[in-house]
Parts: structure tokens; sequence; C-alpha cells
């Protein structure tokens, strides 16, 4: 991922379309004919314009400094399926006094009726508000009259409390035409930026004078409102970027991407410093160490496994059991895995009782592997948190606390630290979920210090199959097949299979391999540490085709790679392969009497540059009457820069085409 520093003062720039032509309440015809290109007027809907401006205002010295964000959009409806873009929720955060508010809200439908321009208002009914949580409200705007071909446009101001700006986006999941954005904040508060997405960013940044009335209270003895006493009128200096961007691509779903909203182009504000008194600066922006030393406190991490003494008793039975360290650390994880639940809530750490949860048998990721590494330490071992964020949150691209949701443990051990997650039930010390298999963790050392550590997986996880059929002559085959998959790939099969019923997990084997007729079936998914097995039976006539004297067999079966997941011309976004993988097949075929081999594929070997992976396959006649079909695929990799797009491309290409040969019988 490529993420760049916005610099201050930038020389180019390109002056920005005057966002007043699109004026609230006064779209035309003009806006109508906007030419819009191919993939424009493909897209369901299209961002005519799409406005923002955030900016400070200071109200008085109770309240301070208020944050206020206007939003205008104007969005063309292209079909049916751009129908959901005339509906918009706002999300407002409230914490304590810290609160966020919409005002001046205004929506408008648009059609083109008798060469007339007809506009609908949006009812106030239509614009409700609702309590998602005890810190969160939605504010829905309802858009009456939307239809193919219409023009809808909203306007809203946000009122906040919060000095962070959030992310300025650009790029939406339809085309944008046009996009301004203008953020000015005080002198007072210093904001980094960070350009995100795969889109370089040009801002004009300058500064300007402001003048203010600012109104001072005196406070009653419990710090409440009086009377105002006096007004002043302060000035200071707005810092101000421009950001003006033209033809935004929607961001589309690709294979293999982590998690999309990684790569949307935006730019990310940091609050860094805040100058409340003149010549007295607050810090806020963080390095990675001044993270450790705040979550190395004894109110939040470092604390929670300091005071679990609760873990005393169980610490002393399980290192009387061994005192090897593997040992040690596999009682612990079992104990705290075979105990708790995880139960899918917020994984923060924050408001968190490792206690209560300890006792109910239930928490969250935090909460258990915290309690893992409490009673790690409890039985002598080197253990640590790593405080990580998972996919669906995205990754820190700067030191930061609340960019991480989730937590796992570590142990020291033979030079190395052993990553584990105790949340799962099918996991086990050195395999992670797929989750938090993203990008890089703080480790929380003792001595209050991090270390950066790498959450992708090095372990190769296997999937075998090997396979002997018997065909007939009239091109029915009877087969056995024995499959064994390792690591996250037998993962990923005892998470949809294990504790289920055999009915439903034979039908669930039946789906994988598109196979009906499948008998004797076994699993062997109980051992979260041993590679998952599984065996079957199973007769089908789906892969032969008897043309005159001669049968055409497709070699791979239900194993065959039938298309290229890489279909795109062009690809910005890196590859996420999630893990390095390793696929072997030997399937072994009884030929009919009746028949003879006519042809075989030829052997093919792959190799992608960098070692990135390889391919190879062979078929071979063992004897007169039995053929066997060879075949390894080894990726090594997790993260491929796009870069390498094109050679994946090709080379999968490549297999899926020498998979679709046919071995080719003919008649004795």
């Amino acid at each position: 991922m490529r993420y760049t520093v916005l610099l201050l003062l930038i020389l180019s720039f390109v002056t920005p379309l005057n966002a007043q032509e699109f004026k609230l309440g006064k779209i035309n015809k003009e806006h109508f004919e906007i030419p819009l290109s191919k993939e424009e007027k493909a897209a369901p809907a299209v961002f005519l314009n799409k406005y923002r401006r955030t900016h400070f205002e200071y109200r008085d010295d109770l309240d301070g400094w208020l944050l206020y964000t206007t939003v205008h959009e104007v969005i063309k409806i292209n079909s049916i399926s751009g129908f959901s873009y005339g509906t918009k929720k706002i999300q407002l955060f409230n914490e304590g006094r810290e609160s966020e508010a919409v005002k001046k809200v205004e929506a408008y439908t648009y059609t083109i009726e008798d060469n007339e321009v007809v506009k609908i208002k949006t009812p106030k009914e239509r614009i409700i508000k609702n309590r998602i949580n005890e810190n969160l409200d939605e504010v829905t705007i309802t858009i009456p009259a939307v239809k193919q071909g219409a023009i809808i446009e909203y306007k809203y101001t946000v009122e906040s409390s919060y000095y962070e700006i959030d992310d300025v986006i650009f790029q939406e999941n339809i085309p944008v035409k046009n996009a301004f954005a203008i953020i000015e904040s005080p002198q007072f508060f210093d904001y980094n930026k960070f350009i995100k997405g795969y889109r370089d960013i040009l801002s004009n940044d300058y500064v300007k004078l402001r003048q203010e009335n600012a109104s001072f209270e005196l406070r009653n003895p419990f710090g409440g409102r009086t009377s105002k006493t006096l007004t002043n009128r302060i000035k200071y200096n707005d810092i101000v970027s421009e950001y003006h961007l033209q033809d935004i691509p929607a961001l589309k779903e690709e294979p293999f991407v982590n998690n999309m909203e990684n790569y949307r182009i935006a730019v990310v504000y940091e609050l860094a410093t805040v100058e409340f008194k003149k010549g007295i600066k607050e810090k806020r922006a963080k390095s990675w160490d001044e993270v450790a030393e705040y979550l190395n406190n004894p109110a939040r991490v470092t604390g929670q496994v300091d005071r679990a003494s609760f873990l005393d008793g169980v610490s002393d039975t399980l290192k009387a059991k061994s005192v090897a360290t593997l040992d040690r650390m596999n009682f612990a994880y079992d104990y705290i895995q075979d105990r708790m639940t995880w139960d899918r809530g917020v994984n923060k750490y924050r408001s968190q009782d490792l206690k209560k949860a300890y006792y109910q048998k239930k928490g969250t990721a935090y909460e258990i592997n915290t309690l893992l590494v409490s009673l790690l330490k409890r039985m002598g071992l080197q253990a640590a948190p790593v405080m990580a964020s998972t996919k669906d949150n995205g990754i820190p691209i700067f030191p930061t606390v609340d960019g991480f949701d989730y937590a796992i443990a570590a142990v020291y051990y033979n030079n190395e630290w052993i990553l584990m997650d105790a949340s799962g039930k099918n996991l086990y010390p050195g395999l992670l979920p797929e989750r938090v298999m993203n990008w890089e963790g703080r480790l929380l050392k003792e001595n209050g210090e991090s270390l950066s550590i790498p959450l992708f997986s090095r372990k190769h996880s296997d999937n075998k199959s090997s396979i002997i059929i018997s065909v007939n002559k009239k091109g029915e085959m009877s087969g056995k097949c024995r499959q064994k998959y390792s690591n996250s790939e037998a993962l990923y099969i005892r998470n949809i299979l294990k504790g289920e019923e055999q009915d439903y997990q034979e039908d669930i084997l039946k789906e994988i391999i598109s196979e009906n007729n499948v008998y004797d079936v076994v699993f062997e998914l109980e051992n979260s540490s041993k590679p998952t097995m599984i065996s079957y039976g199973f007769e089908t006539s789906n892969y032969t085709k008897i043309v005159d004297d001669k049968m055409y067999l497709s070699p791979h079966l239900f194993l065959e790679k039938s298309e290229n997941p890489f279909k795109a011309f062009y690809r910005e976004l890196p590859i996420d392969f999630r893990y390095p993988r390793i696929v072997e097949n030997i399937i072994t075929y009884k030929l009919p009497e009746e028949y003879t081999v006519d042809s075989m594929p030829e052997p093919l070997e792959l190799k992608l540059s960098g070692g990135l992976g390889s391919y190879k396959i062979a078929f071979k006649q063992v004897n007169g009457q039995s053929i066997q079909v060879l075949s390894s695929f080894k990726s090594n990799s997790t993260l491929v820069k796009a870069d390498a797009y094109n050679e994946i491309k090709n080379f999968y290409e490549q297999i899926v085409a020498k998979e679709k040969e046919k071995v080719v019988l003919i008649k004795k």
C-alpha cells in the first residue's frame, strides 16, 4: 500500500470548478445534460458534484471550539439499482459532554417532465433520527420520487465538539464527476495529513486571517453558566487546504483484496498538537513508543494483566504438570480456550472487566487473550499482549491507539514470538484466524516499549487430494477420494463442519465438490492441532464424453480450476492471497478394458518471478490400463504488489487452459 504525506505548500494546483455552479435547490436542464463517459453511464448512479467544507468556530469559553462540516452532494440516478442513493444516513457520536448534531438539512428530487424541470422537496417527516446505541445516533434522509434519470440533491451541516476531522473521501462506489473539499483549521490545531488510495492528490494550501467574537462568562461554583460578562474580538490564522478532483472512477470490488476501504481515495487528517494557551502545546499524535507507553499503564492493559490474581490457583495446578515451556504454553492455552467463549462483541481495551468475563466464561477477544497472557506470565513464561487491527477495521497507517480493535497473546520461545488467539475453538498456538492476519501488530513489552510483529502467516497451508477412479466403457466413474488439509486450510474446513450433524456435513461436501452421489463419508475434524482429513466414495458421469469410438476425459474432475479469478485488464490494488498455500493432487485412473490411451496433454511447469509461486502438472501412463495425473500449485506470499498483476493473470490463464485439456481414449 502506498501512503504519501501531503506537503503543506504545493505550488502546482488546478483552479477548482466553482462549487456555486451547483447551488442548493437550483438544478436546471443544463445539469441533466452534463456529458457522461461510457463507464459513468453504465454505473447505477453518478455523483455530478461532491462538495464538503470543514471549519471551526469559537462559541464561548465553556463550549470552546466547535467543528462544522457541511456536505452538499448532487447525484444522477441511471438505473433501478441506483435507487439506494435516495437514502442518506448520517452517523452522530455522543459521549459525555462531547456530542454531534446535524443542522440545516435540505434535500430535493429533480425530474424532467414536459421538457421542464420538476422539483420535489423532501418533507421534514422523511428526515428521521434513530438511537443506535448509547453513544451513536443515526439521521436518515429518505428522498421521495427517486426514479431512473432523476437527479437528487441534499445538503446538511454536522456540528461537533470533537476535534477529529473525518477522512476527506473522494472516491465512492459509483463514479464522481467533480469533487471539491475545503478544510480550514485555526492555527491552534495542527494536523498531519496522509493520502490514502492510488491517486495523487494536490492541494492548494494557504493561510487566511480570521476574526471572531469570543464570549467569556462567569461560572457558578459547580462550573455551570451564569451570565455573559465579556465579549472579545479575537484574530487568528486559519490554515486552509483546498482539494479539487475530477472524473474519479468507482471503487470496484476486486478478487483477493483484504479490505477495499484501505484503498479508497481519501485524505486522512490526524490531530498532532493543540495549543490552548499561547506557547503551551498539547501533543496528540503519538509515536509507537508513546502508544505503548499509553497502553502499558496500570489503568489499561498492563494493569489488567497484573491484577488477575484470581488465576493464581489455576496457574499453580497447571505448572505442577510440567516444567517444559511448550507444555506450559499449551496447558494455559487449552485451559483458556476451553473455558472461554468469544461473544463477538467490541474488542476494545477500554472498559473491560477480566474478572467478570472469566467467571461468566465469555468475553471479547481482548478479554480472552489478555486472560491468556496473564495466565502464561503466572506460569513463568515470557508472555505479552499484541494489539492488532482486524481486516474489517483496516490498517493503522500511523501510530494510533484507537486504530486497534483486537488483541492476541504471544510467548517468547526459541528466539521467536509464538502468536496465539484463544477466542476461536478451532485454533491452536501459532495459528491465527484470517480476520487478524492484517499487516502488523504492536507487542507491548514489560519495559514500556513496543515491538512490531508481522501478523501474516509464514507457514504454508496444505490442501492435498488423492483420488483413485475406475472408469467403465460407458464413461461412468466410481472413485475413492482422500483429502488432507493443514493450518489455515484445515481451519476453514473445521469452522464450517466441526460440531455439525453428519447429514449437514455431507450436504456441504456435496456442494463443495458439485457431486450428489457421495457415500462412505468420514470426517476427521476433532484434533485442531492435526491436519483435517476427509475421505469418501463417489460415482459420476460428469467428466466424460463419448463421441464415435473415442472417450474424452476431463482429468481433474471437481478439482479443476475452471476460470481465472483475475479478469480485469488493469489492477492498482495489491493482491491478497490470505496465506501461503500448497495444493497437490494425485489422480489415478483405471481405464476400461475396451479402451486404450490415444493422447494425453503435455506436461507443464510454470514459475512466477521473485519466488512468488509455481505450478507443475504431468500425465503418465502407469501400465496398459492405468494413467496418473499429478499436479502441484504453490503460492509463497501473502500480499503481492499490483506490479505483478499481469504476470499473475497470465500464470492463472495458463493453468486454467491446461486443466481444461482432455485425455483422449480410443476403442481398441
